[in-house]
Formats: C-alpha cells, structure tokens, sequence
C-alpha cells in the first residue's frame, strides 16, 4: 500500500533533497529538536513517548528522548534502513509501521469507484494507552493530506477531493487531542516561492492545511525547504512552520473554519 500510493517514493526524494539541502535544512532541524525537548518537558510522566512522522529522523533528538523515557515509539507509515539502523542503537527505542489516519489502505481499491465515497479519518490508536504520557506530531500535517490527493488526482471530483484533504487535517488535530498524557503538534502552514532576481514578478504563497486556521504558535520559522535551484531555476521555496508545546491548550477553543485553498507549486 505504502509502496502503491507513493509513500515510499517520497521518503525516498525526501532523503535525496536532505543530502542536498542540508546546510538550507539545519536551523529548521534544529529548531524542531528543541522544540520536541522542550515540549518533553511537560509530559505528566516519562514512561512513554511517541513520536509521528518520525521519518527519516533527521529532525528527531532520539537519543536525547531515550534517555528521558523509557519506552520511545516511532510512528511512521515507512521506515528507511537508515532510521532502523539508528533505532537499533537505543534498547528502549522501537519502529512502529502505523497509517495515523487508519483510513489509507482503503484508498486503493477506492481510487476507480467514484461511486463509492471517500472514508472519513477517525484514528484510534493509543487512545486508552494508559502509560502514554507525551506524543508529538513532526512536520506531519501537511503530508497526510498531500500524498492522497496527488495518488486520487483527477479521478474523484475536485470539491469531494477537497473536503476529504481537510478531512484528514481536522481529524488528525482531534486525535491529538484525545490522546492520554501531553501532546504537541509541529507542522508546517504554508509555502511561498520567492524569484532570487531584483523586481522579479511570480512571488506566490500558499497554505497547506487545506484552509484549516492554527490558532496562534508558541514557535514560529521558516524552513527553506528548497533553494534555488532544487525546485526551480532562480526561485527560493520556503515554508512557515508552526509549533505548539501543548496542543490540547492551543486547539481546544480553536476556530478551525475557512475553506479548502488549491495546493501550489
């Protein structure tokens, strides 16, 4: 499934622009770090820590969290050879291959059955882990609605597709409020394209959430995600980054309203 609907691929260009980006990446990386130590620290208890999105751990201080917990859980729907050899160096440090949306396996055999509608998001899992005391969402959001919408492309009508994209950003901000222990969410917003050429025309920005609003985060920063000319001649992409050390206070009286905005770039 994973390997089907492009999961794979992209963890695979993911690590390739890091290679290539990595002096770009490093105050974005550094700061999500800090930012899931910090958020760490307000955990009720240190039994037990999961992680989203942990991916290819380039953005997650593992051993600074083995050493805080004792059971460290990284969630992610593919896991590279690089990320399990590292996990391999913590005892107390386990992979787990998990869909956090607990909807994606059923995307395939919907994709030509435009009849059939789009299942809603409704995660379950960990929600009566009783020795859960802090999860963390990492650069994560985004993604969940992103890779779905390009492997249903043209074949669903652009208005379901829509509603189904926020669908799976609303419903994994209600999961993370519903989880035991504490619970912290780091997400990029929006992206913008900045021309490098003195009174260039074609600057654009774009949200990513699907028009789903953040309240206002503890953390704020741009990720210059691909310098030119990684994505295009002459042209900078940069992302606002958002970070929120206790998410259930953040998002409990969120207005989450505004409508679905076309995906750029």
């Amino acid at each position: 499934m994973a390997r089907s609907m492009g999961f794979l691929t992209s963890t695979i260009q993911v690590r390739a622009r890091y290679r290539r980006c990595q002096a770009a990446w490093q105050p974005h990386l550094t700061r999500t770090r800090t930012a899931i130590l910090a958020a760490a620290k307000l955990a009720p208890g240190r039994r037990k820590a999961l992680l989203f999105g942990a991916g290819l751990l380039h953005d997650i201080p593992l051993r600074e969290l083995a050493a805080s917990f004792e059971e460290v859980l990284l969630a992610d729907i593919v896991h590279s050879v690089p990320s399990r050899l590292a996990a391999r160096r913590f005892p107390n440090v386990r992979l787990l291959t998990l869909d956090v949306t607990g909807i994606m396996r059923e995307l395939p055999r919907l994709r030509d059955s435009p009849g059939i509608p789009l299942p809603a998001s409704a995660p379950d899992a960990f929600l009566k882990d009783c020795r859960l005391d802090f999860t963390v969402s990492v650069n994560l959001l985004s993604q969940l609605s992103w890779v779905p919408g390009r492997f249903l492309g043209a074949l669903r009508p652009e208005a379901d597709l829509a509603i189904f994209q926020r669908g799976l950003v609303l419903a994994h901000l209600e999961y993370l409020g519903q989880l035991p222990g504490h619970t912290a969410l780091i997400t990029d917003v929006r992206w913008c394209a900045r021309p490098l050429a003195p009174g260039a025309k074609g600057a654009r920005e774009w949200e990513v959430l699907q028009g789903v609003r953040l309240p206002e985060p503890d953390w704020a920063w741009d990720w210059e995600i691909a310098p030119a000319p990684e994505r295009e001649p002459g042209v900078d992409y940069m992302a606002k980054v958002h970070g929120y050390a206790d998410w259930k206070k953040a998002g409990g009286g969120a207005d989450w309203t505004g409508k679905p905005e076309a995906q750029g770039g």
